[in-house]
């Protein structure tokens, strides 16, 4: 696993591995997994990121805009919502840190409509959405965590709980390992961050993805 130094080198020199083109915009930012604030003593401690890996991203810009022409199946979408959608290959280091290189997108209606032509009005939103492959190895460290996170909640975070929380978080590591390996899942960590971060654009920059970098915390909270 490349080092997430030698990512930045390669975001600024236009190189990607996962289908981008030169001039693409990244996502770039920590993961990590839900975790508790503290240790069983009762000191600060650092949520624990996933394994050194490549999973999959997807970010949605939302927006309004001027569309002249609306596939007729998607008529009883709302009037004017535009949706830009990408897909990349999230390259999360072995220190949780992540670079994302985005490839040309698509933008369609809410329903899923392909937009031939519009001007875009105003971004309202921008989601962002991660998945890790559930393995034995994703399903451990994030049981782990989560159990942490829970057992904090569940009997406090002062050093006298550390009994309580060490009961805790095995019923529920155990708990949520049945869970995450007993099919097909997937752990997700998804957020929204704020409408300008793309700064300004237009149809073009959205349809190549030729807009400012994002930047993002994505916290793996759930197996779906």
């Amino acid at each position: 696993m490349r080092s997430y130094l030698y990512l930045l080198t390669a975001a600024a020199l236009g190189c990607t591995d996962d289908g981008g083109s030169e001039g693409t915009a990244a996502v770039s930012g920590a993961a990590v997994y839900r975790d508790s604030a503290t240790a069983h003593d009762g000191t600060p401690r650092q949520a624990s990121s996933p394994p050194a890996q490549d999973a999959k991203l997807t970010l949605v810009v939302k927006g309004n805009a001027t569309i002249p022409q609306v596939d007729p199946q998607c008529a009883t979408d709302p009037v004017g919502r535009f949706e830009a959608r990408y897909a990349g290959t999230m390259d999360i280091g072995s220190d949780g840190a992540y670079l994302t290189a985005l490839a040309a997108g698509e933008i369609v209606t809410p329903s899923g409509c392909e937009i031939p032509e519009l001007t875009v009005g105003v971004v309202t939103d921008i989601v962002l959405r991660a998945e890790l492959t559930a393995t034995t190895q994703n399903c451990q460290t994030y049981c782990e965590a989560s159990a942490r996170a829970d057992a904090e909640a569940s009997c406090g975070a002062s050093a006298s709980a550390a009994a309580c929380r060490s009961s805790a978080e095995s019923s529920a590591a155990a708990s949520c390992m049945t869970t995450c390996t007993s099919q097909t899942r997937k752990i997700v960590a998804e957020t929204s961050i704020g409408a300008g971060s793309l700064g300004q654009v237009d149809a073009s920059a959205l349809r190549a993805a030729t807009f400012a970098d994002v930047e993002a915390r994505m916290v793996f909270d759930i197996i779906e």
